[in-house]
């Protein structure tokens, strides 16, 4: 089989991702469901590569596997019925609605947007940079940070963990008070300070996952907003000009964090554009590559990396923070994975997507049943969102959901302690500020409904 015929027969798996997540939405009637996104997501995911770096080799069971657990998870929503779902949705008007734009959540919104900022520059200057290097040599500070992170000689400081909590959460509120917004100016400010935190760490410490896992929580806090309200677009009508600005921002910012890597020094054009270059393949390429040839390695195929054989880990890699909180030991490299996959001087990445680290975990079979288990999970939570009048709790999983859509990629979202913080503060602010705004409705009813006797 040659190469290229391998690689369109991977490319029609990713078109086969698309069409089921297609017959989801016929079935349901919106692309704002569970299995609709997670399909788009993954579909996105394969295709973009496997189109743009058409030489590269991929082997096409690789997707078709990919495509079988896309499957499994749409079929996690076959046990609701939606028809009544959404109709319960309909009925609940703008009661949902009102409480996504209330004076706590602007309050948390901002307190928590300041508090991210602190703990970053809080976090800095414990690790010896000063406040003149972050302000006026951003780039070198970040490179320093940097270095510090991968040769493991930081000092761990609690200030970075409720950085990128505050980081998390903030974006989610400020998607909220957007939909509520009434005036540009509004939408612009909170717009800003939402993503001023992970821009801000982006750039300082050279970390970006803050920044795009924040733009996919505000994102989502939209879609919640939408349901809400019974107006299940999953895109909105954005004008070309907002949305080429957002895009030149995000590529401006991850340059400049790209640029900490070595670079900011480098006086050779032609030097920095190619690294430029290979940095942005391999973040957003090298993933799908990186999994076929460990999944061919594994199949007992050729594969370009010789792999190490791993024992059934039973859920370690999909669930890595729980298992160091029942006293784990066993080591995880940065990145989730120690063998790193290239391919000439274009990919190169230790990140293998959550499939690699269900497949150690769990085999073939177990991988897919897991699929279908979150799937079922999930549009629990989702069909639950819909009936209930106020939600919460499911509220926060439909945030987190999406994360989890989109962090799959590159490994669990699940595997990380930082997850569930940031879904517990979430629920805690989301919880109180439902209490607040029941409260104030019923002492608005006894103030209209019984008036003061003579």
């Amino acid at each position: 089989m040659t190469a290229a015929f391998e690689k369109c027969l991977a490319l029609i798996f990713s078109l086969m991702i698309l069409g089921q997540a297609y017959w989801v939405r016929r079935y349901v009637g919106t692309w704002l469901f569970p299995a609709c996104i997670f399909g788009l997501f993954w579909f996105g995911f394969t295709l973009f590569p496997l189109a743009v770096l058409f030489w590269v080799p991929v082997r096409w069971y690789a997707i078709g596997f990919i495509f079988l657990c896309t499957v499994a998870f749409s079929l996690g929503s076959i046990p609701f019925d939606w028809r009544r779902a959404f109709e319960r949705n309909k009925e609940k008007g703008e009661t949902a609605a009102l409480a996504c734009g209330t004076p706590f959540l602007k309050a948390s919104f901002y307190m928590l947007t300041f508090a991210s900022l602190m703990f970053v520059i809080l976090d800095s200057l414990a690790q010896g940079i000063s406040l003149h290097d972050m302000f006026f040599d951003l780039i070198g500070s970040a490179a320093v940070y940097r270095d510090m992170a991968s040769f493991d000689t930081m000092d761990v400081t609690i200030f970075e963990r409720l950085g990128s909590l505050c980081a998390y959460v903030s974006p989610t509120l400020g998607g909220f008070l957007f939909s509520r917004s009434s005036t540009k100016n509004e939408r612009r400010r909170v717009v800003l300070l939402s993503f001023l935190p992970p821009a801000f760490i982006a750039v300082a410490h050279s970390t970006k996952w803050t920044l795009f896992l924040s733009i996919v929580f505000f994102y989502a806090a939209l879609l919640m907003h939408r349901v809400s309200v019974a107006k299940l677009h999953l895109f909105g009508t954005v004008s070309v000009r907002f949305l080429a600005v957002c895009v030149a921002a995000l590529l401006s910012i991850t340059s400049i964090s790209f640029l900490s890597r070595g670079m900011s020094d480098a006086e050779d054009s032609d030097f920095v554009r190619n690294r430029l270059v290979f940095y942005f393949a391999s973040y957003s390429c090298a993933q799908i590559y990186g999994f076929s040839d460990w999944f061919s390695f594994v199949a007992g195929g050729r594969s370009e990396v010789s792999y190490t054989h791993e024992d059934t880990t039973y859920g370690y890699y999909t669930f890595a923070s729980l298992f160091r909180t029942l006293g784990s030991h066993k080591a995880v490299a940065q990145g989730a994975d120690s063998d790193y996959y290239s391919y000439e001087d274009l990919l190169y990445g230790n990140i293998y997507t959550i499939f690699r680290g269900l497949i150690t975990d769990f085999g073939f079979i177990g991988s897919v049943l897991f699929m279908l288990g979150s799937g079922i999970l999930f549009h629990w939570a989702f069909h639950a969102m819909l009936r209930n009048v106020r939600p919460v709790f499911t509220v926060a999983v439909f945030v987190f959901g999406m994360g989890y859509y989109f962090t799959s990629f590159a490994t669990s979202m699940l595997s990380t302690s930082g997850t569930y913080l940031s879904f517990a503060l979430l629920w805690i602010v989301l919880g109180i500020n439902k209490w607040i705004t029941q409260r104030d409705g019923r002492r608005l009813t006894m103030t209209v409904e019984v008036p003061a006797q003579p």
